[in-house]
């Protein structure tokens, strides 16, 4: 068996490794690794072995040997103290089938047709906030956009109108608990702003599973489903397991689709010509319609959007890295990884892989057009959301609703941007950094109040 580990990346301190410049700017130490060593390299991080893999064949192998050689559990310690050791992808194999079989469902394309109304009354809502112009800082005005959608679609309207707020920030204080890098054990603000958090979250969600059963919503929506849904073998499902599903939903979907929605913003008012693609795509679609009257069909229809919005998981994954622990000693094109080590994917370096994408630092949705000759999409090359059996559940449900905030904004307002595009600096989520500012002002043709008959130009289609 081989004894020669990755190659390691070189210009790391003595005890810290590359600790201090993987606080400042993750993603430019792994693409110096790729740059210098190739799609297999290491580094160290306070004395923990990182071993690095990149590109498609090496994607698909970290994601088949999820669960077998390589362990989720033990790779992301943080979602333990967050959540708990017998929840979703952390339990054991046939616990989390369980689990996952409860939330699979509910989207499916049958369950998603039901918030794209939520998700255009949260968006018009935010119209109505930012009225005819002026300007707003990206995450700070869409993130909780999204918090909004995620809490109307999964709670329910009374909770979202009750404790939307409140809600939202208690979650950003439990979201502060994701951390890769310091020991969990260090009572540091963030954690323990999390823990407090936490059990409030809990509290509050454990007092709305009690009201609904007591006096249960007909139609049921998302919530009164979940609530009373059982396990495949007719046992309940514990209230503590609904309450981290709950969670587990508004967490990933906030640190995810908050960060991606705006990048993908940013791309479009960088790129004007392919924001003009889109808009005459909108213009067919829905014509001069607010997006009172958004559909399933015609957001479904927004082909281009969804190239767009593909595009930009490509170059600005906000998952920058996906861990795992080998679970025993691994051997991989010669090379040995110890057990215990940890294996990293990083989507922010093989998304600009040029063996993966033409041109990979310029801005092209139409790469993932099947209908583009040129076009050469490869199987696990854009893993932004993850994949395999642990990828994202919610993804069409971010994209949807990425769709629907875009297409609302376009539709109301002429935008530009202020600022300069960075990526924030450290290693938490790879958002845009603030200020990221948007300056808006309202379109004519909505500003004159002539909104499209959207049945009649749907029966015309």
């Amino acid at each position: 068996m081989s004894t020669a580990t990755l190659p390691a990346l070189e210009g790391g301190a003595p005890l810290i490794g590359h600790l201090a410049q993987f606080f400042r700017d993750p993603v430019a130490v792994l693409k110096r690794g790729y740059a210098t060593k190739g799609s297999l390299f290491s580094f160290k991080l306070a004395g923990r072995r990182m071993n690095v893999m990149l590109g498609p064949e090496n994607n698909k192998f970290f994601f088949e040997e999820t669960d077998k050689l390589l362990s989720i559990r033990e790779s992301m310690p943080f979602f333990l103290k967050m959540f708990s050791p017998d929840f979703y992808s952390f339990a054991e194999m046939e616990e989390y089938l369980r689990q996952r079989a409860i939330i699979m469902p509910r989207f499916k394309a049958a369950s998603m047709k039901q918030y794209v109304g939520i998700m255009a009354e949260e968006c018009l809502s935010l119209v109505e906030r930012l009225g005819d112009e002026g300007s707003f800082d990206m995450i700070p005005t869409l993130g909780p956009v999204v918090m909004d959608i995620a809490a109307h679609s999964f709670m329910g309207r009374e909770f979202h109108q009750k404790l939307g707020h409140e809600f939202f920030d208690l979650f950003r204080d439990f979201s502060a608990g994701m951390e890769f890098v310091l020991p969990l054990w260090l009572p540091t603000s963030k954690q323990i702003r999390s823990q407090r958090a936490k059990k409030k979250l809990h509290a509050i969600l454990q007092g709305w599973i009690d009201k609904r059963r007591a006096a249960p919503l007909d139609p049921p929506d998302f919530f009164q489903d979940l609530i009373g849904t059982r396990y495949p073998d007719g046992t309940a499902v514990p209230d503590e397991t609904i309450r981290h599903l709950i969670l587990l939903l508004v967490w990933a979907g906030h640190e995810t689709t908050a960060g991606q929605v705006s990048w993908a913003l940013a791309d479009l008012l960088q790129n004007p010509g392919y924001q003009q693609v889109v808009r005459e795509e909108l213009a067919a679609g829905i014509g001069d319609g607010d997006g009172s009257n958004l559909n399933w069909e015609q957001t479904l229809a927004l082909t281009k959007m969804d190239l767009a919005l593909r595009e930009t998981e490509r170059l600005h994954p906000v998952a920058y890295i996906l861990s795992r622990k080998a679970s025993t000693e691994i051997v991989r094109e010669g090379y040995r990884i110890a057990k215990g080590d940890f294996v990293l994917l990083a989507p922010s370096v093989t998304h600009r892989m040029t063996e993966n994408f033409h041109h990979p630092d310029a801005y092209d949705p139409e790469r993932f057009n099947p209908d583009n000759p040129d076009a050469r999409i490869e199987s696990n090359s854009l893993v932004g959301f993850g994949g395999g059996m642990h990828r994202c559940a919610g993804v069409n449900f971010a994209r949807l609703e990425m769709k629907v905030l875009l297409a609302v904004l376009l539709q109301h307002y002429d935008m530009e941007l202020l600022d300069e595009v960075r990526p924030i600096a450290g290693a938490g989520t790879y958002w845009p950094a603030q200020p990221c500012r948007v300056r808006y002002r309202k379109r004519a043709a909505v500003r004159a109040g002539r909104p499209a008959d959207v049945p009649a130009l749907v029966a015309s289609i």
